[in-house]
């Protein structure tokens, strides 16, 4: 059990108080954890506070008065956890676009494209599926599983991180379908 469990129930009496249980760990989510724990008079566990919801049927009235009656502060923290995420995807943009604005460099001062990078990129690509057709198709010696399936992790996440360079982030991909399936969940 997690915080994004309580979140779950939490959300349905108070989406502001549940918002913020449910976010990445930081100063507003200890505020909101802190609040709620208190309002329910249990330690500050993810366990205890699902516990003594479900223990009291009036449990998530009182979540929605404590939210009620802290309503702006939430609001200010749960403005300043937004914040936090935009720096944070800020300078996830910044790191992709100062990756292509290298290679861009390296085209105008040499006048051809480095072609350490694209050698690389293949070097990965090529030994990725290599690997997947091997492991596919030749057994592997007694006691080398372990150091294999290693390489084929460390090979998958090179694979993942060459698509990413060449074709975008999937971050935005992955943004539409929680999008979309919320939209269906919503139609339904």
């Amino acid at each position: 059990m997690d915080w994004k469990d309580v979140a779950k129930v939490v959300s349905t009496a108070a989406p502001l108080l549940g918002s913020l249980l449910g976010g990445p760990q930081g100063a507003a989510v200890g505020t909101a954890i802190k609040l709620v724990a208190s309002a329910l008079g249990v330690g500050p566990e993810p366990e205890k506070v699902m516990e003594a919801i479900q223990a009291d049927p009036d449990a998530l009235v009182k979540i929605r008065e404590l939210e009620l009656k802290h309503q702006e502060e939430l609001a200010k923290l749960a403005l300043e956890h937004a914040k936090l995420e935009l720096r944070a995807e800020l300078a996830r943009l910044a790191d992709v676009d100062s990756a292509r604005r290298r290679e861009v460099e390296i085209t105008k001062a040499t006048g051809k494209r480095d072609i350490n990078l694209y050698l690389l990129a293949w070097t990965v690509v090529v030994g990725f599926f290599g690997l997947c057709f091997a492991l596919m198709k030749v057994p592997l010696p007694e006691g080398s599983n372990d150091v294999v399936f290693m390489l084929f992790g460390t090979l998958a996440t090179g694979f993942g991180m060459v698509l990413q360079y060449f074709f975008g982030s999937s971050k935005s991909s992955a943004e539409k379908t929680k999008m979309l399936v919320g939209k269906k969940d919503v139609e339904t």
